[in-house]
């Protein structure tokens, strides 16, 4: 969406910061654009015009606070480029997974959070998936046309969700670092 006017790059971040509190604190559901308006100190028309409403906000707000953990990672390797990913996972902590866990609770009622996260969030961290396995595949690590490929960042979404259900704790280095060794990589047809 295209912007009417600018915000600083340090306004945009006061006002995803307030977001994250606010949500997180009260949960989705109990945020009014109104609270975030009065905690960010600016009016509703600012955020409206900005972001069209509160998904869109809340969603832009987490991605500002966590970008796409693969995002701009060139190790030079497949299993390289997977394990610095987990790197950004772990340290991003049981808030962020909490709050993701929270918003994805929401999303199952609310069609436009749904669209946005999937837009702002499940997108970007899909092309940043398919980009390492692109570049995977051009240095010979991978077959380009792996079945599995298409099941690599719901396989990596999955393990932290999964894990955090069946044992109550977030999912550490050695746990991510495991995964991949045993699970994502057989996966892709290779051994690690």
């Amino acid at each position: 969406m295209e912007r009417r006017s600018r915000l600083s790059p340090e306004r945009e971040a006061e006002i995803f910061a307030a977001v994250v509190r606010l949500v997180m604190e009260h949960g989705y559901e109990n945020v009014t654009m109104q609270q975030v308006a009065t905690e960010a100190r600016t009016s509703t028309a600012t955020l409206y015009r900005h972001w069209n409403g509160k998904p869109r906000l809340v969603v832009e707000a987490v991605r500002h606070r966590r970008p796409a953990p693969l995002e701009d990672v060139d190790t030079g390797s497949l299993r390289g480029d997977f394990l610095a990913g987990t790197t950004a996972i772990v340290e991003s902590g049981p808030d962020d997974h909490d709050l993701m866990s929270g918003l994805a609770n929401a999303a199952r009622t609310d069609p436009d959070l749904d669209r946005a996260q999937r837009e702002i969030l499940a997108a970007p961290m899909r092309r940043a998936v398919d980009t390492v396995l692109d570049r995977a595949a051009a240095r010979g690590e991978i077959d380009a046309d792996a079945p599995s490929r298409e099941f690599v960042p719901e396989l990596l979404f999955a393990s932290l969700i999964a894990h955090k259900v069946h044992t109550g704790e977030f999912p550490d280095r050695d746990y991510l670092t495991r995964f991949i060794d045993h699970v994502v990589l057989p996966a892709l047809g290779v051994r690690p």
